[in-house]
């Protein structure tokens, strides 16, 4: 039975959000780069996790520096786009509301456009602090409150519906913390998103001059926070879990026996041709 929390996901299924990128190349290349440049710095190279992340637009800068790359998304047809352009990476259809990993699992985080449309903030840090490392990194991008209309809140507060039906909520990133993600710095892009950038497109180094000019944070429309992670633990390979609890490995749960086929891990139905089989 769905929980309440899962119940409110909106369909994803008929929305392709990769054309929300069409004519952003500078933003799409300057988000990407700050990624890539703490992804090359971590102190920990074996496994990354990528939530919410679509059609595997920032799952693919983590691939180069992880020697394992989990990603998560709840639309089933994001999760298929992702399959035909990845490489190495593992996805999984599940909610964000329960991670299926187990705790101290990845050395790094990254949580990209998606916290705008999560309605319970705090459950799903708190699942980042538990999947994540002792010692790890997780990178948070969200919009810069100051231009979107509610500059002056102070809590997560739904801004809007989309005509999609997608909830987006306005956090100041003050909000964004906890005693087991401390924030390290935050950079910002976004300069060029906008008619200008749009018809300048084809100039690659106005990603670089929005991505040196990254320190001014608080001029850009979108906000990258790197966290990191501090808690004790001991590490746990990096496996998805079913629903029972066991570790699934080669394609198959250790515990119920339940045999997973195909490219995705779908822990919500189950019952789509192609991706799991009982």
């Amino acid at each position: 039975m769905e929980s309440q929390l899962t119940a409110e996901i909106p369909d994803y299924e008929r929305y392709d959000y990769s054309l929300v990128w069409r004519g952003r190349d500078i933003e799409d290349r300057a988000e990407k780069e700050l990624v890539r440049r703490w992804a090359a710095a971590s102190t920990g190279k074996e496994s990354a996790l990528d939530l919410g992340g679509g059609f595997g637009r920032i799952t693919r800068v983590l691939e180069p520096y992880f020697e394992k790359v989990f990603m998560v998304d709840y639309s089933l047809a994001a999760l298929k786009r992702a399959a035909r352009t990845l490489g190495k990476s593992t996805l999984v259809r599940s909610s964000l509301e329960r991670l299926p990993f187990e705790d101290s699992t990845f050395d790094f985080l990254t949580m990209v456009r998606v916290m705008q449309h999560i309605p319970w903030p705090d459950r799903l840090l708190s699942e980042v602090a538990r999947v994540g490392r002792p010692g790890g990194t997780f990178v948070l991008g969200i919009a810069n409150e100051a231009f979107t209309g509610y500059g002056n809140v102070h809590e997560h507060t739904l801004g809007w519906t989309t005509p999609e039906g997608h909830r987006v909520y306005v956090t100041p990133l003050s909000r964004y913390g906890s005693a087991a993600l401390k924030r390290q710095e935050v950079r910002g892009v976004g300069a060029f998103d906008n008619r200008l950038g749009r018809r300048l497109g084809r100039m690659p180094y106005l990603s670089g001059l929005d991505v040196a000019t990254a320190r001014l944070w608080p001029l850009k429309t979108m906000l990258f926070a790197r966290f990191t992670i501090e808690k004790e633990g001991t590490f746990n390979r990096p496996a998805v879990v079913c629903g029972c609890g066991g570790r699934v490995e080669g394609g198959r749960c250790a515990s119920c026996g339940r045999e997973y086929s195909g490219r995705i891990l779908d822990l919500i139905a189950g019952q789509e041709e192609g991706t799991v089989a009982r």
